[in-house]
């Protein structure tokens, strides 16, 4: 049995340490999917704060944001690299806060970080990265907002989750030991973990979050990153699923080495989780997104990666990924990391480890989950084995047409004269379809997914 010493490749930033220590002492694929996601011309829309005199908490990188959106507020928590002279003789990262009215532009809060590492030699004094936040409306007015987040140990570079409690999502207390622990040496958990995200359903916390393997053993998941499932009644006391990982890396896929940082989301009953993932070892990840009916058993988009990283002069050429994601009225809201080149040249703080945003339409994959309009209306959606379809009272004679995803025809009703309909799907692939229906000198086109 060996042990590597190789990370995930996400935002950790001690294999910038030397650069940065010498810098501060001298001184396209296009799919559906992919289309619809846009980027906004103004990324990247959180940047770093890049003058040494500063001593900027954000000097180095700007990654990992959580956002969420309150009486019109948005709030961000994001990591921050960089360091603190002269307390620091190396290169921590720590968690910042921002605010904005418009997801845009952002104000940096002038008492950064919100939350630092111990200072003291314990589980997370080298660095705290990679937040879930929720606002628990059924917590004690001081325990209101609950962070879980990633802490760094300081010799062997070791993660583990830790929570803390705040009142007003800046003032935050720590809980006194992680809560989340990484597995023994020959579970798929053993190296460390990261990226938490929580949500609270019935009084059951579920957190979904990366483990890594760093135990080279003969085990399927040696050196790769997956996603496990944990439960609790507290937010403190976790229970690992049994099944663990619940979702792993593919097989020659873009997302055949790493699945990290999910983001998960359960709208009208399916749960959708977006991801970083990446098919080599280091830097590079793009986000895709995954479906479920019971946050366990995921079907990834056939259209995945869904946010893609930029072309070879973009701020986001060599990194797209660490999603946080907001379900709007009309849209869905996406805030990312990007990132340029794979590393920092040294004594070169010219290139980008900063936040974007992108933002997609009704008809992303996404929304498909409410896939409606006037005419016709679809459900459920995902859909796994019966599609229930209905219509509005004064279509006359229609025909139905459903086309797979390059444009085959799969199914043609002619004369629909009834108000609903049942379509069994067993027998179609896992994919996105159209359904149009064509009446009079008209046609409406919903989509849906099946998954599995």
């Amino acid at each position: 049995m060996t042990t590597t010493q190789t990370h995930i490749s996400k935002p950790i930033y001690l294999s910038l340490c030397m650069a940065l220590m010498a810098c501060f002492l001298l001184t396209n694929n296009d799919t559906f999917a992919q289309t619809d996601w846009v980027k906004d011309a103004s990324n990247p829309v959180l940047t770093r704060d890049t003058v040494i005199a500063n001593l900027p908490n954000d000097l180095i990188a700007i990654s990992d944001p959580w956002v969420m959106k309150e009486n019109g507020v948005y709030k961000m928590w994001y990591t921050c690299g960089g360091i603190n002279y002269p307390t620091d003789t190396e290169l921590r990262s720590r968690i910042c806060y921002c605010t904005s009215t418009d997801g845009l532009n952002w104000d940096k809060y002038a008492g950064n970080p919100v939350m630092d590492v111990s200072y003291d030699g314990l589980w997370d004094s080298l660095g705290v990265e990679t937040v879930s936040i929720i606002n628990d409306p059924a917590a004690a007015a001081p325990e209101r907002y609950k962070m879980w987040y990633a802490g760094q140990y300081f010799n062997d570079l070791r993660y583990d989750i830790g929570y803390a409690f705040s009142p007003d999502g800046i003032n935050w207390i720590k809980h006194t030991a992680p809560v989340l622990q990484v597995g023994a040496a020959t579970q798929w958990d053993n190296g460390f973990l990261e990226g938490p995200s929580v949500i609270k359903e019935g009084g059951v916390y579920k957190m979904w979050y990366c483990g890594y393997d760093a135990v080279v053993d003969g085990n399927g998941t040696d050196g790769l990153a997956n996603i496990g499932l944990a439960t609790s009644s507290d937010g403190i006391n976790w229970t690992k699923h049994p099944n663990n990982p619940i979702f792993t890396t593919g097989t020659n896929t873009w997302d055949s080495h790493y699945v990290q940082d999910p983001h998960v989301i359960n709208d009208n009953g399916v749960y959708y989780m977006w991801y970083g993932g990446n098919d080599v070892e280091g830097y590079g990840q793009q986000v895709g997104l995954a479906t479920s009916n019971d946050g366990i058993a995921w079907t990834k988009s056939p259209m995945n990666p869904v946010l893609q990283k930029g072309s070879a002069n973009d701020w986001d050429a060599n990194t797209a990924s660490f999603p946080s994601v907001l379900k709007g009225d009309n849209s869905y809201e996406m805030w990312y990391t990007g990132k340029d080149i794979a590393e920092l040249v040294e004594n070169d703080l010219d290139y980008y480890w900063e936040l974007g945003y992108a933002s997609s339409t009704i008809t992303s994959i996404m929304e498909m989950n409410s896939a409606t309009d006037d005419v016709m209306k679809l459900s459920p959606n995902p859909v796994q084995s019966e599609l229930h379809l209905a219509f509005a009272a004064d279509l006359g004679t229609a025909n139905l047409v459903i086309y797979n995803q390059i444009g085959q025809i799969v199914m043609n009703q002619a004369k629909v004269r009834t108000r609903s309909m049942l379509i069994d799907t067993h027998s179609f692939s896992a994919g996105v379809y159209s359904v149009v229906l064509y009446y009079g000198n008209s046609n409406t086109d919903v989509k849906f997914v099946k998954v599995d």
